[in-house]
């Protein structure tokens, strides 16, 4: 029985001081140049302990199974296992040879006779260069170089491949939402107490008239309807029809692009994809059809790349070629236009049964209107064309820790445009035609060098970089044979030091540098343009794995020039009312680019990055840039010029967060992205007799350079109001419109809030992508016009509303109490409820909420193995720019004033955005 307590005992201590010896990893540990190093820091994230190498790279360092060791830094990471105790690792350090049998020499000479070998290579006088390839199967050259002195080269096996891809797309599309027009109230007004439908030869603008229903046609000859005039309605004759007048249609467009890539390379320095030589082609064409009748460009493309190395020389050569043809642009605001008539066409006149009347002039509802499809109808089949070529080398070298980059590139941009309407559209009785041109001549030359020295966990780099822009502008308007002639050669000279610091857990850099801008056309040239940077990046930040924080901060000040390839000539609508847009039609451009201070801007930033396991992401981003100087169009003495006016500063903050990598599943897998983005441009001084200047718009409703706001709010007409804030109503029972005009409204949003999600299960995708913008106003003019003349359908609903009083206090002071009716047939047509203040109406009264909530893009794809391509065959539905919800009354709130960028929160019969529907099939070969 003691026996076996003993052996009991000593069976413990034995599981004991197993459960208790201590495992180690042991090897060899290289640096970041795949060489070994002494006194290489060998670290064991789980349990702290560090060795240091020796002087062969080796180190032995206590571990259990799956510890993370890193070393260089963290940026080489190994997970252990088969682990062994110290006593067999030094053993194993330690060389075993067995005992062998003790000879002699001198009986070796007795009992052997030594031969030599004189074709032995150990004995051989001749020798090959350290120069020599190694790792050979065959030899492809084998030259002495000096006596008994060879260089061996080996026999490269080339290869040529051919890789691509074909992709076709259709996309189906058709208009967004349009503002609602009335279907029941004809072309007319009061007439001696009556409502009368007056046709269009009486040049009657207005639908005021009586209500469809009570009309019939008289089915008599008249050429501006071939079922007559309108009369009332009796038994005899047919009933009066609404003409729809639709201006849009669902289209279908193409687009077909062939990449092919050919390249040859060989196995040099013992890898198959050492390419020498790869050539790339990419031809294309596309369709693209607008929603208006029969108009569409089409655009064809064709880009090369050519890629080799020469003497240790990347080289990159790149030339791309593209055309664009179309049936029209809307440089003179064609699409406006005749957008602008489709809206206003009375229900009672047909715009689709003719287009000209007897007398060759065009059929329209009114002289002083037109009919869109006459302003569509043209003899040349495109009236707008374009086409550019671009050639770029790109140059690249390394000498050991030198780098030189040098990247040439040309570019040659020319456009046409033939702007023309044609005799008796409104505004330009007898026609008027320019053929535009221009031709841009674009050199650039960026080289850049830099140098890196210190050590790896601290390392530092020296650059230079000197860009030159050579830019040539070409504008020949033939209506004014008048010819402008832009150039400029502009110099960038950057300076630039940066460094970093890695230890492991810690990094941190910084970025130190100056710039210097030399212009021809700038009135002093910028020597002292600094930038400054830094970073500090913790990771397992208070030993919290995989947790990883990092803080950023810039510091920047620029120089710059308007843009000499870029138009002014769209400025020209300030120079007439709203009214009087129908006389727009740009000739004129910017006199010069000369004689310009520059455009300077010190920008802020600063942020930082929260990360989680490299797929849990938070960035937030305060930035803050003050441009002093900024250059803005105005029209003097009949001329376009270029002004330095004012300052102002943009400001915001943005935060990203993301998800990705989420795995529900082996096959379902997850990525979330939502982006905040908030943001303000306040003017903050403006030159003297500036303040108030137009940006864009017309001359009675337009954007406004103001001092102390916001850069571009609204300026228009508004409502006179006591200092109560209650209306003035005048003595006719109307609220009363004030004198001259203030700021009515702000386009910027409160914030954008922006959500991409990913869903992918198996060989499915499905993105989605849509946004929700906050606040910001809108000017609804469209809404104000088809007010006035009577096609809006609240001007339908309320015309026969009486006795209504409204709020608001007389001249005197006291509550109004005067009732009005909105429509009274005893009164003229310019006294009713939208006509009394004119063509806009009050500007303030037609100010609306830009909310919306937008759908931008679905998508779903499958991916299809196809023989001995992987996922080679693609197939892609989707669907873009579905607008779910918006708070204004009329066309989508992100479409710009007559397409101008500067152009947003004035809606003046604003296009209609595009919904599209289509399908993408691609095959990788």
């Amino acid at each position: 029985m003691r026996k076996f307590y003993l052996l009991l005992f000593l069976l413990v201590f034995k599981i004991v001081s197993a459960q208790n010896s201590q495992l180690y990893y042991s090897g060899i540990f290289l640096n970041h140049k795949e060489k070994p190093q002494n006194f290489l820091k060998v670290l064991n994230k789980n349990s702290g302990v560090y060795e240091l190498t020796d002087e062969k790279g080796f180190a032995i360092i206590a571990a259990k199974a799956y510890d993370t060791l890193v070393w260089n830094n963290g940026k080489n990471r190994l997970v252990v296992y088969g682990l062994s105790d110290l006593k067999t690792i030094l053993e194993n350090k330690i060389d075993k040879k067995r005992v062998e049998n003790v000879r002699s020499k001198a009986y070796d000479s007795l009992v052997s006779k030594k031969t030599k070998d004189e074709f032995s290579i150990e004995n051989s006088p001749q020798k090959l260069t350290v120069k020599s390839d190694k790792n050979f199967n065959s030899i492809r050259k084998l030259k002495e170089i000096a006596q008994d002195t060879f260089k061996l080269k080996r026999q490269t096996k080339t290869y040529l491949n051919f890789n691509g891809s074909f992709t076709t797309s259709f996309d189906v599309k058709s208009r967004n939402s349009v503002p609602q027009t009335q279907t029941q109230y004809v072309q007319g007004r009061s007439k001696n107490g009556q409502l009368v439908w007056q046709g269009p030869e009486t040049n009657e603008l207005f639908s005021f008239g009586p209500d469809i229903s009570t009309l019939g046609f008289d089915n008599q000859s008249y050429e501006y309807d071939q079922n007559g005039r309108l009369i009332p309605l009796i038994n005899e004759n047919s009933p009066a029809k609404v003409y729809k007048n639709d201006l849009f249609k669902t289209t279908v467009g193409y687009n077909n692009q062939l990449r092919l890539s050919a390249f040859i390379g060989d196995n040099g320095y013992g890898y198959y994809n050492n390419d020498k030589f790869r050539l790339s082609l990419d031809l294309g064409q596309q369709k693209d059809q607008m929603y208006f009748i029969d108009h569409y460009n089409i655009i064809n493309s064709f880009k090369t790349k050519l890629s080799t190395k020469i003497l240790k020389y990347s080289l990159n050569f790149v030339f791309n070629y593209e055309e664009n043809k179309a049936i029209n642009s809307n440089r003179i605001g064609l699409f406006n236009r005749a957008y602008q008539n489709f809206l206003l066409t009375p229900i009672s006149f047909s715009n689709s049964q003719n287009l000209l009347l007897s007398n060759g002039f065009q059929r329209s509802y009114s002289q002083f209107a037109d009919n869109p499809q006459f302003l569509f109808d043209q003899e040349n089949k495109y009236n707008y064309r374009d086409n550019r070529r671009q050639f770029s080398f790109d140059l690249a070298r390394n000498w050991g820790d030198f780098r030189l980059n040098v990247t040439q590139s040309y570019e040659n941009d020319y456009f046409w445009n033939l702007d023309s309407y044609k005799p008796s559209t409104y505004g330009f009785a007898n026609g008027i035609l320019n053929e535009r041109s221009q031709n841009n001549k674009l050199y650039n030359s960026n080289i850049l060098g830099t140098y890196s020295f210190g050590r790896y966990d601290f390392r530092s780099e020296v650059g230079f970089n000197h860009i030159l822009n050579d830019r040539e502008s070409n504008i020949y308007n033939n209506s004014n044979n008048k010819n402008y002639l832009y150039q400029r050669t502009s110099q960038d000279y950057i300076f630039n030091y940066k460094v970093d610091y890695d230890d492991y857990d810690f990094k941190a850099g910084a970025n130190i540098g100056n710039a210097f801008y030399i212009s021809n056309t700038s009135k002093e040239n910028n020597y002292w343009l600094p930038k400054v940077g830094a970073y500090v990046t913790f990771e397992d930040i208070f030993n919290w794995n995989n947790i990883n924080f990092k803080m950023l901060g810039t510091y920047t000040q620029l120089s710059s020039e308007p843009e000499i390839t870029r138009s002014y000539a769209s400025y020209g609508t300030t120079l007439f009312n709203a009214q009087d847009s129908h006389q727009y039609f740009p000739i004129n451009e910017v006199e010069t680019f000369k004689n310009l201070s520059n455009i300077n801007s010190k920008e802020w930033k600063a942020g930082f990055v929260l990360s989680y396991r490299r797929n849990l992401n938070v960035e937030a981003e305060y930035f803050k840039r003050k441009t002093t100087n900024d250059i803005f169009p105005v029209f003097e003495n009949n001329q376009l010029k270029l002004k330095n006016l004012a300052d102002h500063t943009y400001s915001g903050y943005e935060v990203n967060f993301s998800y990705d990598n989420i795995y529900l599943d082996r096959d379902f897998r997850m990525n979330q992205k939502v982006s905040f983005f908030k943001y303000k441009d306040i003017v903050d001084r403006v030159n003297t007799g500036y303040n108030n200047l137009a940006l864009s718009g017309f001359s009675d409703i337009y954007k406004t350079l103001t001092e102390g706001h916001i850069l571009g709010v609204i300026m228009g007409s508004y409502f006179e109001r006591n200092t109560n804030g209650e209306l003035i109503i005048d003595e006719f029972g109307y609220p009363k419109k004030a004198d001259g005009m203030k700021i009515i409204a702000d386009p910027t949003p409160d914030f954008v809030l922006k959500f991409n999600h990913n869903i992918t299960y198996k060989m499915l995708s499905l993105d989605i992508n849509w946004e929700w913008k906050k606040g910001g106003q809108i000017w609804n003019g469209t809404q104000a016009v088809l007010d006035y003349y009577g096609r809006s359908q609240t001007s339908a609903d309320e015309r026969n509303i009486k006795n209504y009083v409204f709020q608001g206090v007389n001249s005197s002071g006291n509550t109004n109490q005067i009732p009005v009716d909105f429509y009274n047939p005893n009164q003229d047509v310019s006294e009713n409820r939208w006509t009394r203040y004119g063509y806009l109406g009050v500007a303030e009264n037609y100010v609306q909420k830009a909310d919306y909530i937008r759908i931008n893009n679905i998508s779903l794809t499958a991916k299809f193995d196809v023989g001995i391509f992987k996922r080679g065959l693609g197939i892609t539905f989707y669907v873009n720019n579905i607008l779910l919800w918006q708070a204004n009354k009329g066309a989508d709130p992100n479409q710009n004033f007559y397409d101008f960028d500067n152009g947003r929160g004035l809606d003046f019969f604003n296009l209609p955005s595009y919904k599209t529907f289509g399908c993408m099939v691609s095959f990788q070969f």
